[in-house]
């Protein structure tokens, strides 16, 4: 077996306030094209479910991948007219992967306005390195990296 580099990347983003809704087949769209992007593969089928507390209506999701996971949290802003339409989104995975190519994977579906985020490693055998990441940019990813 080959050594696993146990990343972990949040993203906390404000996005399109046209943005109103993520049904469960857009949904499994963004997870399929994350799975290419990622190079992993879906362990079991998607977990998708609407808002139960209508105080925060949205949409949220798991998908489980082998040996990781992933997760998106959707949350409308119906009193701001979509103006703070937030989003949440989660990725633990075994394999290397390119934050700057994730973010633009959220922006594509979601459409970014602003986001800051954290990534760090999550290895049993390495010690943690951890960045604070985000941009005023959507296209570009700073970091600053905690020791």
């Amino acid at each position: 077996m080959s050594e696993l580099t146990h990343m972990h990347m949040t993203v906390n983003a404000h996005i399109d306030r046209k943005f109103l809704e993520l049904p469960k087949e857009k949904a499994q769209a963004f997870v399929d094209e994350l799975m290419k992007v990622t190079g992993m593969k879906p362990l079991g089928p998607l977990n998708w479910s609407s808002a139960v507390d209508l105080d925060f209506p949205g949409q949220s999701f798991v998908q489980m991948i082998t040996t990781s996971h992933s997760s998106l949290h959707f949350f409308r802003d119906d009193e701001g007219e979509g103006a703070n339409n937030e989003l949440y989104f989660d990725l633990y995975s075994c394999k290397d992967f390119d934050p700057e190519e994730l973010v633009g994977l959220i922006d594509k579906h979601f459409g970014i306005v602003e986001w800051h985020g954290v990534l760090y490693n999550r290895a049993a055998n390495k010690k943690p390195v951890v960045m604070l990441v985000g941009s005023d940019s959507k296209k570009k990813v700073k970091s600053l990296t905690l020791r």
